[in-house]
């Protein structure tokens, strides 16, 4: 299986796909899912492969949707009546107890197929309303029906809603084999190596990296910014470039460069973090 960019699905990933195909071969497929782990694993990529999976009329034994029959094609066309994809209206912003409603008029619904999916992305933007709207259904979910719940941050999930959902953890990768992965991305600028570190060990967020120029400037705008402070004996030219950045990217890269600089301050060498930045400059911010 290929995403768009013909870049081969993630290996981290296959074994989680193969443990949830299985189940559901089993008939064993829980009633709640809960996929958990960092931002920029992996974990909306999982689901969906999972749910296309699902949707697969010519699957066969094969772990992975087909990408060729009417269940893939509706599925990827995010038209499948079986299937149903719950978002904020807008990044940031929360799922509200409206969209929750939603899901459970959806489940009602006399079903074509032999089970009804909702996917939930993140779990964590729930309000409290939502969370506590949902968690009747996981309580008593109609036949056939299954939740998927993806959370990078699955403690700001109620505990009610937690316990009554299997988990499955994403943890991050191997570098080694993301590095492979994202190979065919490198590009003159950046190299896979860099941007991993940049990323802190996010493959999607690397990915992006290499790709993606909003994705770019943003890190050349932390980078910057970064660099400012490591060279800085004024704090006013630091918190100008500190407000041109996106606070969500730039404060765990941050604190990032901030462990690189006690790394270099102990072992007396750059980490991958650090390597980004020139040694003069972590050395007369260390001191």
């Amino acid at each position: 299986m290929t995403g768009s960019d013909q870049r081969p699905f993630p290996p981290w990933l296959e074994v989680r796909l193969g443990e949830l195909v299985r189940l559901v071969s089993a008939n064993q497929a829980p009633s709640g899912l809960l996929v958990t782990g960092p931002k920029g694993v992996g974990k909306g990529i999982l689901a969906r492969a999972f749910l296309q999976r699902m949707a697969c009329t010519d699957a066969g034994d094969s772990r992975y949707g087909c990408g060729r029959c009417n269940g893939c094609r509706s599925f990827l066309g995010a038209s499948h009546p079986e299937i149903l994809h719950v978002m904020p209206e807008a990044p940031g912003k929360e799922i509200l107890v409206d969209h929750i409603r939603e899901v459970i008029e959806f489940l009602s619904l006399s079903r074509s197929g032999p089970a009804r999916l909702v996917f939930i992305e993140p779990a964590e933007a729930m309000t409290v309303n939502a969370a506590n709207a949902l968690l009747k259904t996981l309580e008593e979910p109609p036949g056939g029906a299954m939740l998927l719940l993806s959370a990078a941050q699955p403690a700001r999930l109620p505990a009610t809603v937690r316990s009554r959902c299997r988990l499955l953890r994403v943890p991050v990768p191997d570098r080694g084999v993301v590095a492979d992965w994202l190979r065919s991305a490198a590009d003159r600028e950046m190299s896979v190596e860099e941007a991993l570190a940049a990323c802190l060990d996010r493959p999607l967020e690397a990915q992006a990296l290499l790709e993606d120029d909003t994705a770019r400037s943003a890190w050349q705008a932390d980078h910057a910014a970064l660099q400012a402070l490591l060279r800085g004996t004024s704090p006013f030219p630091v918190i100008e470039r500190f407000l041109a950045c996106d606070l969500a990217s730039l404060l765990p890269r941050l604190q990032r460069l901030l462990l690189s600089v006690q790394h270099y301050l102990v072992q007396g060498e750059r980490d991958a973090f650090g390597r980004l930045f020139d040694s003069d400059s972590l050395q007369r911010f260390a001191h």
